[in-house]
């Protein structure tokens, strides 16, 4: 509270006299002065943060051009090296009909400084089905992280997947890194054409008599039978909206398959925290499990969790042991397996 002092003269005598205290200044009728200081304070710090950002070297962009074998643009006042790489394969919407590359249907990596390491890398990987596996290996292979796998397909055509990538580390070693998968297509369509074809779509049988007692033994599970077909789950605990929630709201790994025992065909999911998915994506991968997506079912749960869906055929016995041992490496029980191209 403020309050004026004055000094009145009178006869034989000097007084202090208070006048009238002055109105106090509310909260809404103080001066903006604190929130402006704040507001500039921030504008600035944004402003030299941008002026002060750690840019990609030249040698680095160089370095990363002759790696992945292609140009890249950069991008000053994100402090990023970025690499297009347009697919041929996405262009194709039928025989008679293409696209621009332009249409976002493409391959890209980008390079930015980073803190603790030199370099981070994040990335997109567009894929046809049959490349998925292969490139996956040789990617976690070579050191990167795999964090998405969606459908990408909109038009009639070939079927399109896009892999999110990233990693950190050097320049040199992110952009091998990167390299090494993009080669990885290119051995694929070899291999394709020495085969003479694609992997072919999984086969459904009409029939189907499991028998679920050697199935149960090797998962530790208790599955059940429908129609002849089994399936089998285990759930795990999150917490979505602040409440808990278990296998049946949909937090579970599970597999089902029909068919015979000696010919099976299987389809499951596995859920993983983000601190599980790498060592189970090898898992998966060293046993030839065809990855069909990786992607979230929720926003804010706790703790993040990861679904990888898939699907196999075969020998019962041999797929449910598969699916075990991913379920194994995923807890820690098994070490994750180094993967080496076959």
């Amino acid at each position: 509270m403020t309050t004026t002092i004055s000094r009145i003269q009178s006869a034989g005598s000097n007084r202090i006299c208070q006048n009238t205290p002055a109105a106090p200044q509310t909260r809404a009728h103080r001066p903006k002065r604190h929130f402006d200081w704040h507001l500039s304070a921030s504008l600035l710090a944004v402003g030299v943060a941008t002026q002060l950002m750690a840019e990609v070297p030249k040698q680095a962009r160089v370095l990363i051009d002759q790696t992945i074998g292609s140009p890249g643009t950069y991008i000053p006042e994100e402090g990023v090296y970025k690499v297009v790489l347009p697919e041929t394969k996405a262009t194709v919407v039928q025989d008679y009909q293409t696209l621009s590359p332009n249409f976002g249907l493409n391959s890209w990596v980008a390079f930015t400084p980073a803190v603790h390491h030199e370099a981070l890398l994040v990335g997109q990987i567009l894929l046809l089905e049959d490349e998925v596996n292969p490139v996956m290996t040789a990617a976690l292979s070579a050191g990167l992280e795999i964090t998405g796998l969606a459908d990408s397909s909109t038009f009639d055509g070939p079927r399109l997947k896009t892999l999110d990538v990233t990693g950190v580390g050097t320049y040199q070693s992110l952009a091998s890194a990167f390299r090494k998968a993009l080669d990885e297509i290119r051995h694929t369509r070899v291999d394709v054409i020495r085969r003479g074809g694609s992997v072919a779509p999984p086969m459904l049988s009409l029939d189907s008599s499991i028998d679920f007692h050697p199935l149960d033994a090797v998962l530790s599970m208790k599955g059940s039978i429908s129609e002849g077909v089994y399936r089998a789950a285990i759930g795990r605990r999150a917490l979505s909206h602040g409440e808990t929630i278990g296998r049946e709201m949909g937090i579970t790994s599970w597999i089902s398959l029909s068919g015979t025992d000696e010919r099976a065909f299987a389809q499951g999911e596995f859920v993983a925290t983000s601190g599980e998915l790498q060592k189970l994506l090898r898992a998966v991968c060293s046993k030839n499990m065809k990855i069909v997506s990786i992607r979230n079912h929720m926003v804010g749960e706790h703790p993040q969790l990861i679904f990888v869906h898939f699907w196999d055929q075969g020998r019962a016995i041999e797929i449910v042991k598969a699916v075990r041992y991913a379920l194994n490496v995923q807890v820690g029980i098994t070490t994750a397996p180094s993967l080496v191209r076959e």
